[in-house]
């Protein structure tokens, strides 16, 4: 959130004490309690915004080897849970779709500062106007479509397919292949 301050609307972090950290409240609701037509349009100023912001000197690696090194590891320590796959990976393990994901080939280059969780939740909204950006612990430089896969999925699942279209619209040429969107969606699953 510090490094962000000042390019996104952030919290301010007010204090890091014994694992506790304080920050500032933001206000509005979040993008799950706006109306679909202002959870789409704020959902793709958001990405934007984000995707927009510099990533030269961010100290923060989301990339692909990352994210997989991490489900690796969660997966090895049994810290998935499968109970909570999407309906369409429903019957699957932790270790299947772990496997699925290390036989994929190479993504496009494409980096940009991303969200790591670009959800509706972590959205707020006041007034029709984006008023913060939280939940940034899975935030670094990697492939836009990570946020893209989420967000569609979100707006899928908070309004309906009719929204998840309405959102595409606004998805770059560069994010647009489903097969990039459905990776990002299945690697999502072991966090």
């Amino acid at each position: 959130m510090k490094w962000c301050a000042g390019l996104l609307p952030v919290p301010e972090v007010l204090a890091v004490e014994a694992g506790v950290l304080s920050m500032s409240a933001l206000p509005g609701v979040t993008l799950t309690e706006a109306e679909i037509d202002c959870a789409v349009a704020l959902t793709a100023e958001a990405l934007h915004l984000i995707h927009s912001m510099p990533t030269e000197g961010c100290p923060f690696r989301a990339d692909w080897a990352t994210r997989l090194h991490q489900a690796e590891h969660r997966v090895r320590c049994g810290l998935v849970d499968e109970r909570d796959f999407d309906d369409v990976n429903l019957g699957r393990t932790a270790a299947d779709i772990l496997a699925e994901l290390q036989s994929l080939p190479p993504l496009p280059p494409a980096s940009r500062f991303t969200h790591g969780d670009a959800c509706l939740p972590n959205f707020l909204t006041q007034g029709g106007l984006l008023t913060g950006v939280v939940d940034l612990g899975r935030a670094g430089v990697a492939h836009p479509a990570q946020d893209w896969a989420l967000a569609l999925r979100s707006m899928r699942d908070n309004f309906g397919s009719d929204a998840e279209q309405s959102l595409r619209k606004h998805v770059p040429q560069h994010c647009e292949d489903e097969a990039l969107l459905r990776r990002f969606r299945l690697l999502d699953e072991l966090f």
